[in-house]
């Protein structure tokens, strides 16, 4: 399996981007200012592994 690449900054506001993971295979990644933490609504797709997550997340414009 490959290692998942670098989790971009935030396309939204340029925060980093942090992986969350729920269960054995749900892995999004989400803005460090995303939710209670501040105010940026950036979050990607779930996807079942970590390298696609990054993926999906680097993806976002």
């Amino acid at each position: 399996m490959t290692q998942p690449s670098t989790v971009n900054p935030c396309p939204r506001c340029g925060q980093p981007g942090e992986m969350k993971k729920s269960g054995s295979n749900r892995f999004w990644v989400q803005c460090s200012k995303f939710g209670k933490d501040g105010n940026c609504k950036a979050i990607a797709t779930i996807c079942p592994n970590k390298a696609e997550a990054v993926a999906a997340w680097n993806k976002m414009r």
